[in-house]
């Protein structure tokens, strides 16, 4: 298992505030990845088109809005995730070394409205809304164990 939060915190612990601490992290990458991944490995260019037609499906029967927003600004790429007591931060994630690289995005914590999931076997399924209506369906490998992610964003928030 990756703890991101140990990872987060010496690769990039200087983009937290001086009476901030790290309280969870994860990598996500956009819902349908590893699924298009195993489409691809498994079923070539037909089992590609199968996942990727029933994963926009899927997105357009959530009702998220994901084109504007800070919804925009989280999904379509890997992004490392941070939750602090008072933000919730977004850095790049680094292909090569696997490390989190460039905060991205730092909103206050009341800014994300909630987090909902579906497990899956390899990598649960994350909508995260914002409190701009908008929203980003990404998914977090099962290694990063995404979980304690949502646990500790409900713990700080008090958000079920």
């Amino acid at each position: 298992m990756i703890d991101w939060k140990k990872k987060i915190t010496k690769a990039v612990g200087t983009d937290l505030q001086a009476d901030e601490q790290l309280e969870a992290g994860l990598l996500v990458q956009p819902a349908g990845t590893m699924g298009r991944t195993l489409g691809t490995q498994l079923g070539g260019i037909a089992g590609l088109v199968a996942v990727t037609r029933t994963q926009g499906k899927r997105r357009d029967a959530e009702g998220i809005v994901t084109d504007s927003g800070v919804g925009a600004e989280l999904g379509g790429k890997r992004h490392v995730l941070g939750l602090t007591s008072k933000r919730f931060l977004v850095w790049g994630h680094s292909q090569l070394s696997g490390k989190p690289k460039g905060l991205e995005l730092a909103i206050p914590l009341d800014d994300l409205v909630s987090i909902s999931h579906d497990k899956g076997k390899l990598a649960t399924k994350l909508v995260f809304e914002f409190s701009d209506g908008s929203g980003a369906i990404m998914e977090g490998p099962k290694l990063g164990k995404p979980e304690e992610f949502i646990d500790a964003y409900r713990r700080l928030t008090g958000n079920s």
